[in-house]
């Protein structure tokens, strides 16, 4: 009886073709899927890049004709086509789809198949790898890394590279992550997989990266998961804990659901230029919650433990107004003593839904406008019909709090620090 897995084969060219507008400004007024991409340009056109891909179907992958990679400690045996073994390095050459298992104690697998797309199943599969990357593609037109149901797989990399091989560039720092691909990357399916990100990141992309329905443990000393071009995460179960960034995207980072616990060493996730977040359940050890230059909340659950700034809108790109607009959810966000802000923005705070709950000395810090729209606010155990500015006041100004009508929060709200 063949098996058949769930992957979403085509979702990097629906996600490439989504983000087409990053060049643009995208904003859908009075919307749960609300997204805006900012640029600076300074243009405004309406997009559906969230409904698209939320709809999206899901393709089915068979492993009928797969190629068999199975590792035997320090020794690799291949059943099929389009991948080679020199020692323990394995070289995949030819599109298709490949089946990996069994432990490889120091070695790892390239993908240098050009203008192809790639899928590597990973079936209780444990990679070592001491001088380079456990995985990396190196050429593809798309690579898919899924997680064969009901398995268990690790992945690891040394805490130093030797960059002596043909695929290599020291000058350039690639590869520098446990998982590393110079192209599109997806990385789906029901398995489990642990990554230990032990020079750099757990996980890079240099193109687009889209992880959807995994149970993904990344341990780094940077950053644990991070995407280039657009970062994309549509569901999945997520334990990251990391010295840098935990999820990172130099371009747009976009969350529709999953449940996510983050311990970060910097920001909890973070965008260049804008993070949405549609869904799901975060609880986050921060030294920065959430930073982008806009930064959309339209639903999720979200617990921020922060030390410096619990959500930041920073100007990470020119010519726009750095923004956090949170249109939905339960945000609940927990600062440290001193020189912290719940939520800053180097522009503007617009709050039109959900609810918020802000226990901190400066509640809010934003240069251009703070406004409550709709939803529900409390600062530091009683609701406020306006947003105190640290900026603006400074010591001297407001108390944290704005307007007070004495309102409680839900349940396991937190009163102000002693």
């Amino acid at each position: 009886m063949k098996k058949q897995y769930k992957i979403t084969a085509l979702i990097v060219s629906l996600v490439l073709m989504a983000f087409a507008l990053t060049s643009c400004t995208l904003t859908k007024s009075a919307s749960s899927n609300e997204t805006t991409t900012a640029s600076s340009s300074g243009e405004s056109v309406t997009g559906a890049d969230i409904d698209t891909l939320i709809n999206e179907n899901d393709v089915s992958v068979t492993t009928d004709g797969a190629t068999a990679i199975v590792l035997n400690g320090n020794s690799v045996q291949i059943n099929g086509s389009g991948a080679a073994a020199d020692g323990t390095t394995v070289t995949v050459t030819s599109g298709g789809t490949y089946e990996i298992s069994g432990t490889l104690t120091d070695g790892r697998i390239i993908v240098n198949a050009d203008g192809e797309e790639v899928t590597l199943i990973l079936n209780n599969a444990d990679i070592t790898c001491s001088y380079s990357s456990a995985i990396f593609v190196y050429e593809a037109k798309s690579a898919t890394v899924y997680l064969a149901d009901g398995s268990q797989n690790t992945l690891s990399d040394g805490s130093s590279y030797s960059y002596n091989d043909s695929y290599s560039s020291e000058a350039d720092e690639e590869p520098n992550a446990c998982i590393y691909s110079k192209d599109d990357l997806v990385i789906a399916g029901s398995g489990k997989l642990n990554v230990n990100g032990n020079l750099n990141n757990g996980i890079t992309s240099k193109d687009t990266l889209l992880i959807e329905n995994v149970t993904l443990t990344v341990k780094a000393v940077n950053t644990g998961i991070k995407g280039k071009d657009d970062l994309v995460i549509k569901s999945g179960v997520y334990n990251l804990d990391c010295d840098g960034d935990t999820i990172h995207g130099d371009n747009s980072t976009t969350i529709l659901d999953g449940t996510f616990s983050l311990t970060s060493g910097d920001d909890a996730i973070h965008a260049d230029n804008t993070l949405t977040i549609q869904g799901g359940t975060f609880t986050i050890t921060a030294h920065e919650g959430l930073e982008a230059t806009i930064i959309v909340i339209n639903g999720g659950k979200l617990e921020i433990n922060a030390s410096d700034d619990g959500i930041n809108a920073a100007q990470k790109i020119d010519g726009v107004t750095p923004t956090v607009k949170i249109n939905g959810g339960e945000i609940t966000i927990n600062m440290g003593q001193g020189d912290t802000d719940g939520i800053d923005a180097n522009g503007n705070i617009e709050i039109n839904g959900g609810m918020v709950n802000v226990n901190a000395q400066s509640p809010f810090d934003y240069d251009g406008t703070g406004t409550i729209n709709g939803g529900t606010v409390y600062v530091n155990g009683s609701q406020v019909t306006s947003l105190s500015n640290q900026f603006g006041g400074g010591m001297g100004g407001q108390m944290p709090g704005g307007g007070m009508q004495g309102g409680q929060p839900p349940q396991g709200g937190r009163g102000p620090r002693g």
